[in-house]
């Protein structure tokens, strides 16, 4: 094993640096796959559909703002889902399988309205269209990609709803959008240059030498956008809706901490390293602290400029009798807004990505029957197609289609009093995906991919209306 002086580590430096940049460019990739179910438990039961006819519980904040003409009288709802995500990486050539760590999140939602006028309805609306976690054992291969990726992306949204005639409503409002990242990841030595060109690897440092941990927090970003819609009422039974939400740009800034690890390594034979003689036995730690290597790994600053996507959604509800309402919504998605990132570092150094990811469309069904006065019965379907491209397809998020059944009811316990339960199962196409990255400034490609990601979620919702 030949060990390296001191004078490479300002180079060291510079490739951990745009190693890490390379891991804040992924933060595209959160994109699709984070994107929840439209909000609500009765929007969940009847597979995300209410474009056309949202439930009454002033979640139409969310679905479409015209929607919340439909309520005459005071209409609050506070409600929470669980997302719990189950899923699995299997190596091609191993066909060592790893399995991601089952990590439930819960999302709360909450939504007002009221009738202020006969013809003007105000409401409000708290709800996360983006959000999750996903974590991997510390050991995968892939976390010198990612371990653990978090986002939260709350929307706040006050709106108004009016009655421009007795077929025709609209609504709209402003949005303010909050969010927070939060990214793990691992550095491997044997990746890193300790001479120009030539990589620690090449010096003897197995492939998969872990010997720093690193996290990227962001501080609050803040972004503002705008959300309107419109109802038509064709028939007595037959409902038209549309509504369009605009993209809503997002400035992260955050501190990138490391946090040193041990490498494990027990230098084997005796070296001579500027004049002085190392023993065999010496671990690899001792020499590295020598040389000041866990010293320059400073904590440093990092911005970035995100863009959640445009929706525009248009559905209908047809009430075939009169405890049978059958429900269909499209959606399309922006994601394509996600071609090219640029990240800035501290030192005034940048670096960009190209992402490439492709708009979306989401077909959505949902049925209602009414078995009794006092309870409905919900069903669903919904097949959302997936936005990263086969080259972007990493631990971060194995982006892929997916297929959704739900299941929900509402139960009156009283007079204004409703209990929503719903429950979603999500079935994810299998995806071949990557575990490293691409070298600094070239674009990833498949021929990176070297395993199959299969991944799955369940899906509980709760929510307690009162209408007063």
């Amino acid at each position: 094993m030949r060990i390296v002086t001191g004078a490479v580590l300002p180079r060291l430096r510079k490739r951990l640096l745009v190693g890490l940049c390379s891991l804040l460019l992924s933060l595209p990739a959160l994109g699709q796959g984070f994107s929840l179910n439209p909000p609500g438990t009765c929007t969940l039961g009847r597979g995300g559909t209410g474009v056309a006819q949202p439930c009454a519980d002033g979640s139409a904040v969310a679905l479409n703002p015209a929607g919340l003409a439909l309520i005459n009288r005071l209409a609050v709802s506070s409600g929470a889902t669980l997302y719990l995500s189950r899923g699995s990486f299997t190596d091609d050539y191993t066909e060592q399988e790893t399995r991601l760590k089952e990590q439930p999140v819960l999302v709360p939602h909450l939504f007002a309205a009221t009738q202020a006028a006969p013809d003007l309805t105000v409401g409000f609306g708290a709800y996360m269209p983006y959000g999750l976690e996903l974590q991997w054992p510390r050991t995968f291969e892939g976390s010198f990609v990612s371990y653990r990726t978090r986002m939260q992306t709350t929307y706040l949204q006050p709106t108004l709803a009016y009655r421009l005639s007795d077929r025709v409503m609209v609504g709209a409002g402003p949005v303010l959008a909050v969010s927070t990242v939060a990214l793990w990841q691992q550095l491997d030595l044997s990746q890193q240059e300790a001479l120009p060109g030539v990589p620690f690897a090449a010096l003897g440092i197995p492939v998969g030498t872990s010997f720093a941990n690193v996290k990227m927090e962001s501080d609050e970003a803040y972004g503002l956008g705008g959300h309107v819609g419109m109802l038509i009422q064709v028939t007595e039974q037959f409902r038209i809706g549309l509504r369009y939400l605009s993209a809503i740009k997002l400035n992260y800034s955050g501190t990138i901490r490391f946090s040193p690890l041990s490498t494990g390594i027990i230098i084997p034979a005796t070296v001579e390293l500027s004049g002085q003689t190392i023993p065999a036995g010496t671990p690899l730690d001792v020499v590295l602290a020598s040389l000041g290597a866990y010293d320059r790994l400073t904590d440093q600053e990092a911005e970035t400029e995100l863009t959640m996507p445009a929706q525009f959604a248009a559905g209908f509800s047809w009430q075939a009798t009169p405890e049978l309402t059958l429900l269909f919504d499209y959606q399309w998605t922006g994601w394509s807004a996600f071609n090219k990132f640029t990240i800035e570092t501290e030192g005034g150094g940048s670096i960009e990505r190209i992402q490439d990811y492709r708009n979306t469309h989401t077909l959505r069904t949902g049925l209602l029957f009414q078995a009794s006065p006092i309870l409905e019965v919900r069903l669903g379907y919904t097949y959302a197609q997936g936005a990263a491209p086969s080259k972007t397809v990493t631990p971060l998020l194995p982006d892929a289609n997916r297929n959704l059944i739900m299941l929900g009811t509402g139960w009156r316990l009283g007079r204004g009093v409703v209990l929503d339960l719903a429950y979603q199962y999500v079935r994810q196409d299998d995806r071949r995906g990557r575990v490293v990255d691409p070298a600094p400034g070239t674009e990833p490609t498949p021929a990176l991919n070297s395993g199959l990601y299969q991944i799955g979620a369940h899906v509980a919702s709760v929510t307690v209306s009162v209408s007063l």
